[in-house]
């Protein structure tokens, strides 16, 4: 019963978004995590950030005023963390400033490290891809990136 029972806050404790923020050259970049619909990719992406995977990593690929991508570590768009995530495909679209973790090219249940922000709608990513997050603030620092700008840093903060 318990696992199934309503979500009631504690009282006195206050409710939060654990949230990353991406260090870059050209600025900061916070992200709302979606710990709701996507709680395993959300662990993983914080997992591999508190361990300095993505410190270092370029970003591979610009759509202008589109998207763009960056995690994967040789900046092939291939390669990742040497495991591979389930998809979490929810029922959210993939607006502006969405955060989404990217299917490798072997399809479904292939997300590992490799992720993409969006700077305009993107129907096209609607159940292909896990919505990671939503951007709070720097959308104008991701429309500034180009490729080979390096992630100098991933902070994750989840309240504590």
């Amino acid at each position: 019963r318990v696992a199934i029972a309503p979500f009631e806050p504690l009282g006195g404790l206050p409710l939060f978004t654990p949230r990353a923020f991406i260090r870059t050259p050209r600025g900061v970049i916070e992200i709302h995590l979606n710990i709701v619909e996507a709680p395993a990719s959300c662990a993983a992406f914080a997992w591999l950030a508190r361990r300095g995977f993505y410190d270092g990593v370029a970003v591979d690929a610009i759509i202008p005023g589109v998207a763009a991508w960056s995690g994967s570590p040789r900046g092939d768009a291939s390669s990742g963390p040497g495991f591979a995530l389930r998809s979490e495909l929810g029922e959210r679209s993939f607006g502006r400033g969405a955060v989404g973790l990217v299917r490798t090219a072997g399809g479904r249940d292939t997300e590992g490290s490799r992720f993409v922000i969006t700077l305009a709608p993107a129907p096209e990513l609607d159940g292909a891809a896990t919505l990671l997050g939503w951007v709070a603030s720097g959308l104008d620092v991701v429309a500034r990136l180009r490729p080979g700008d390096i992630i100098e840093r991933v902070e994750i903060w989840d309240g504590r």
